[in-house]
C-alpha cells in the first residue's frame, strides 16, 4: 500500500555533492544527481543500454554518465551522448531512461513518484519554520514497515518501558510513577494530531503546563513540538522503500542557535536504536505468524486512526472520510 502521490525525502541535501547517489523510494531505485546549476535530479537507477546502475557512474558537466559504456543521460532522463558511435551515427530513438520531479528544500532533496497530477505536481512540502532553528539530521535504515515506524512515534505509552536512560518519560516514570492522564487526538486535512495531557475540556492541566503535541502528515512524517514549555522539536519521516522495510531520515533542533543550519551525523543515535529493535522484532513476527491478530486498549486510538487514514488516502476518500470523524476525541491512558 504505497501512497504515490505525496513528495517523498530521497536524501539529506548535505549527501549529495559531486557524486551520484543511489536511493531507494517505495518500490523504485533511483539515482539523485546534481545537474545543470547544481540542481538535484532524479532518474531510474538504470541505462537503457545494458542496465547497469547509473548511480556507479560520474557527473560530468551537469549530466550523467554511465559508468559501464560512458552513455550519458540528461536530467530530464534523455541519452544525449553515447560514445561507441561512429561519426555521423544518431542516437537510437526514444533512448533515455525514466526521469522523476525532483526538488531541494529545507535540508532535503525531494522526488515525486506520481502519476496522477499530469502536468508538474504540487510544491514540495518543506518544513514549517525551518529557518527558525539550526538542525541535527540523520539517516538509519529500518527492518520494518513504515507504517510501524509511524505508528511508534505516535504512541504516548511506550517510552516509560522503551526507552531508558534516553526519554524524559522514563524518568517521569521512574521517581513518581505512572500516572492517569488525558490525551487529546483529532483528525486534520492531511493527517492527524495527539496533544497532552489536557483536561476535559482541552486545555493544559494543573499540575504541569509543559504539553507535548505529536503530529502526522500524509504521507510519511511525524513531528514532535513541546508546547508551554522549552522549545523541543523533531521531524521524522519514515519513506518506505519495501513492504516490509523503510529508511528513517531524522532532524532534530538543537537547543543551541549557533554553527551550520544543519549537521549530518552518521552515527545512529541510541533512542532511535531502542525503538528500531524493538520494531523488527514485531516485524519478524508478523512474518513468521502471518496474519497476527493484534489486541487493543485505549491508548491504541492513535495507531489506529493512523491506519484509517493511511487506508483511505490510499483509495482518495481520505477528505470525505475524515468528514465522518469526531473533531475531537479524548481518551485516557496511563503514562
Amino acid at each position: 500500500m504505497f501512497l504515490r502521490e505525496y513528495w517523498y525525502v530521497a536524501c539529506a541535501s548535505s549527501q549529495l555533492g559531486d557524486a551520484p547517489r543511489a536511493v531507494r523510494v517505495l518500490d523504485r531505485d533511483i539515482v539523485v544527481f546534481r545537474g545543470d546549476g547544481r540542481r538535484p535530479r532524479a532518474l531510474a537507477d538504470r541505462c537503457c543500454h545494458r542496465g547497469v546502475k547509473l548511480s556507479l557512474g560520474r557527473v560530468t558537466r551537469g549530466e550523467l554518465a554511465c559508468g559501464y559504456h560512458g552513455w550519458r543521460y540528461g536530467g530530464g532522463g534523455e541519452c544525449v551522448h553515447i560514445p561507441s558511435l561512429a561519426g555521423g551515427r544518431r542516437i537510437p530513438e526514444r533512448c533515455g531512461v525514466p526521469a522523476f520531479p525532483c526538488a531541494e528544500l529545507d535540508g532535503y532533496v525531494w522526488v515525486w513518484l506520481g502519476e496522477g497530477h499530469g502536468g508538474a505536481p504540487p510544491p514540495a512540502p518543506g518544513i514549517d519554520g525551518f529557518a527558525a532553528h539550526r538542525w541535527d539530521q540523520g539517516s538509519v535504515e529500518l527492518g520494518c514497515s513504515s507504517i510501524k515506524g509511524l505508528e511508534n512515534n505516535l504512541d504516548w505509552c511506550h517510552p516509560a518501558f522503551a526507552h531508558p536512560w534516553t526519554h524524559w518519560q522514563f524518568y517521569t516514570a521512574l521517581f513518581r510513577g505512572l500516572r492517569e492522564e488525558l490525551l487529546e487526538l483529532r483528525p486534520t486535512l492531511d493527517g492527524m494530531t495527539l496533544r497532552g495531557p489536557v483536561r476535559e475540556d482541552g486545555g493544559a492541566t494543573g499540575q504541569r503546563s509543559l504539553q507535548t503535541l505529536l503530529s502526522f502528515k500524509l504521507p510519511d512524517r511525524v513531528e514532535v513540538r513541546s508546547l508551554g514549555g522549552p522549545s523541543r522539536r523533531i521531524v521524522l519521516h519514515f519513506v518506505p522503500t519495501a513492504p516490509d522495510r523503510c529508511r528513517l531520515e531524522w532532524m532534530s533542533a538543537r537547543a543551541l542557535p549557533f554553527g551550520a543550519r544543519v549537521r549530518f551525523r552518521q552515527e545512529e543515535p541510541a533512542i532511535l536504536r531502542q525503538d528500531r529493535l524493538l520494531l523488527e522484532s514485531a516485524e519478524l513476527a508478523c512474518a513468521e505468524q502471518g496474519a497476527l491478530r493484534e489486541h487493543h486498549v485505549e491508548s491504541d486510538a492513535p495507531a489506529l486512526l493512523l491506519r484509517r487514514i493511511l487506508e483511505s488516502a490510499a483509495r482518495g476518500e481520505w477528505e470525505q472520510r475524515r468528514a465522518s470523524l469526531p473533531e475531537r476525541r479524548v481518551i485516557r491512558v496511563t503514562a
